[in-house]
């Protein structure tokens, strides 16, 4: 080989090393580069119209419940009690016997607790002079026409303290009463929507999503005012309120 040839041969070598360094090298930072940054457009916030809406039934009660207590002292804890025992299972049995179920008979209280008289000498301590013993049932009633006996036979059986009387509904009217302002409430939500849309200038797609809360006052007669009425009692009605919080998509 001729001089001229080596040098041209080492020449294309040399070129060669060249190329394959900087392919190399630009494989290397594309390797390494950081992952492009896609920008995602925004998502647009969904147009709403918040209302609320309320509907209210009025409902005759059919059921009621009251309590009543039997209270008892003695000079000792176990006499006490045992005195009150004995007078609130005769007020148990009475009721029971009269048509009280036991499951609507439920014990909501009962306390012990001792009985102090001050001293006459100054200074010195409470004397202890007995225990009282409270024990009190709660009695549900379903024939709302059946409270005022009911009431008579707790008493003349051995009840000597009567809370107040209350009168509400069954498990079954009360699902009743909330379908019907539930209805109620929906479409007042619905109206009131319908409005701002309309005075707005905007048209309802529809609803997204409902809240709701519902409750009713029992209706509460004090226990007089219960021994004055003449049989059936009369509580009268009571109010069954729905509360609805609606959010509305419009275009």
């Amino acid at each position: 080989m001729s001089q001229t040839q080596e040098k041209r041969l080492y020449g294309l070598v040399l070129i060669l090393v060249v190329a394959v360094s900087l392919l190399g090298g630009f494989a290397l930072y594309m390797s390494y580069r950081p992952p492009a940054v896609v920008t995602q457009p925004p998502i647009a916030e969904p147009k709403t119209i918040s209302v609320s809406g309320t509907g209210t039934v009025s409902v005759k009660p059919d059921m009621g419940w009251f309590m009543a207590s039997v209270v008892t002292q003695a000079d000792t804890a176990d006499q006490a009690e045992e005195l009150n025992n004995n007078a609130m299972s005769k007020v148990i049995s009475a009721l029971m016997a009269a048509g009280i179920a036991e499951k609507d008979i439920q014990t909501v209280d009962y306390s012990l607790n001792p009985i102090y008289q001050e001293s006459k000498e100054p200074g010195q301590r409470p004397i202890l002079v007995g225990y009282s013993v409270r024990h009190t049932i709660r009695v549900t009633v379903t024939d709302v026409a059946a409270i005022g006996k009911m009431l008579d036979v707790a008493v003349s059986n051995g009840a000597n303290e009567l809370g107040g009387v209350y009168f509400g509904l069954s498990e079954a009217k009360a699902q009743q009463a909330q379908t019907e302002a539930l209805d109620l409430a929906v479409k007042d939500a619905d109206s009131k929507a319908g409005t701002i849309a309309k005075s707005v200038g905007v048209t309802l797609v529809g609803p997204i999503s409902v809240s709701l809360g519902y409750y009713y006052e029992p209706v509460r007669m004090d226990f007089k005012e219960v021994a004055a009425q003449p049989v059936p009692v009369m509580p009268g009605q009571l109010q069954y309120t729905v509360n609805v919080q609606v959010v509305y998509a419009f275009s």
